[in-house]
C-alpha cells in the first residue's frame, strides 16, 4: 500500500505538470486535525481546472493515480445524468487495489466564485492563479452539534415513541424487514439525535461526533459504549422485542436529562403510557 507521502506526491505532481489544473485543495478528514488519521483516510482532493470538459470527455485519465479496483461517478447517476457538454462540478470516487482511495472533485474555474461560501476544513495545496476564493480553513465548528429548539426536542421525543408502536405492529405481524427498518433506520435516527444532544449538553455544544456519529466513543465512557452496543437487535423477533424495551428506556433516560438541562418539558406521562401499550401488545400477539 502506498503511504501518505507517495500519494500526496503523485496528486501534486499531476497538478503541477498539467497546465489545465490551476489549483489544488484538500478537504475531508486529512484537512481536519481533530479527525481520525490512519491508513483508511480518503484523500479528498479538489482540482480547479481551466475547462472541466477537457477531463470529463474521457474518464480513463484518472488511471494515472494507480490501479483502480472500483470507481463511482456520483454526479452522473441514473436519476440525474451529467451534462458532459456543461461546466458543472464532477467527482470521481476511486478505490485503488492497494487500499488507497481518492475522492477527486473537479471544479471549473468559471465556478470558482462558489468556493467563497465553503466553510468546512480545507487546506490549499496549490494556487497557481492566487484565487482569493480559496481560503485555508482550520475551524471545524460547522460540524458542531447544534442545540435543538424546544419544538425539535418535542418532535424528536414524540416521533421516537410513535415509531416504537410501528415496530410493535411489525413484530406482531412477523413482518421482519418492516420492523427492522423502522427500528434500525427510523427510530435509531431519533435515538442518535438525542444521544448527540446529551453529548452537546455535556460539552457546551462545542464538539462534533463526526459524520454518522462515528466518534461517539470519544465522548462516551466504556460503560456507556457497552450500553450503546446493547440497543442493536439481531434478526429474531424475540430479540427485537427485547431490544425495543432496552432502547426505549435508554432514550427516555437521556431525553429526560437533555430536557432538564435545556429547561424543556419531558413528557413522562406519554413515555409511560406508550411503554405500557407496547407491553400489552406484545402479550396479545405472542399469545
Amino acid at each position: 500500500m502506498r503511504n501518505k507521502e507517495e500519494m500526496m506526491k503523485l496528486i501534486m505532481d499531476v497538478a503541477i505538470n498539467d497546465e489545465r489544473i490551476r489549483a489544488v485543495t484538500m478537504e475531508g478528514s486529512r484537512a481536519n486535525k481533530n479527525a481520525t488519521h490512519d491508513q483508511y483516510c480518503d484523500f479528498d482532493i479538489c482540482y480547479i481546472v481551466s475547462d472541466i470538459r477537457e477531463f470529463t470527455k474521457d474518464n480513463k485519465w484518472v488511471e494515472i493515480f494507480g490501479e483502480i479496483l472500483i470507481v463511482q461517478y456520483p454526479m452522473d447517476w441514473y436519476s440525474h445524468p451529467y451534462n458532459y457538454a456543461g461546466h458543472d462540478n464532477f467527482a470521481y470516487l476511486i478505490q485503488f487495489k492497494d487500499g488507497n482511495r481518492i475522492d477527486l472533485t473537479l471544479i471549473d474555474v468559471c465556478n470558482i466564485d462558489k468556493e467563497q461560501g465553503y466553510c468546512e476544513p480545507r487546506i490549499v495545496l496549490l494556487n497557481k492563479d492566487n484565487f482569493k476564493e480559496l481560503q485555508q480553513i482550520d475551524d471545524e465548528s460547522v460540524f458542531y452539534i447544534q442545540k435543538p429548539s424546544e419544538m425539535e426536542y418535542y418532535n424528536t421525543c414524540n416521533e421516537f415513541r410513535w415509531l416504537s408502536v410501528y415496530i410493535s405492529k411489525g413484530l406482531c405481524r412477523e413482518e421482519l424487514y418492516y420492523a427492522k427498518y423502522a427500528y434500525d433506520v427510523l427510530m435509531m435516527e431519533m435515538f442518535i439525535k438525542m444521544l448527540n444532544w446529551k453529548i452537546g449538553v455535556d460539552n457546551d455544544f462545542n464538539v462534533t461526533t463526526g459524520n454518522h456519529s462515528k466518534y461517539l466513543k470519544r465522548f462516551l465512557s466504556l460503560e456507556e459504549m457497552k450500553r450503546f452496543h446493547s440497543v442493536f437487535p439481531n434478526g429474531t423477533y424475540e430479540d427485537i422485542w427485547s431490544k425495543l424495551y432496552v432502547i426505549y428506556d435508554y432514550f427516555a433516560e437521556i431525553a429526560k436529562y437533555v430536557g432538564e438541562a435545556l429547561k424543556y418539558n419531558f413528557d413522562a406521562k406519554e413515555t409511560e403510557e406508550v411503554r405500557s401499550f407496547l407491553s400489552e401488545r406484545q402479550k396479545q400477539c405472542v399469545n
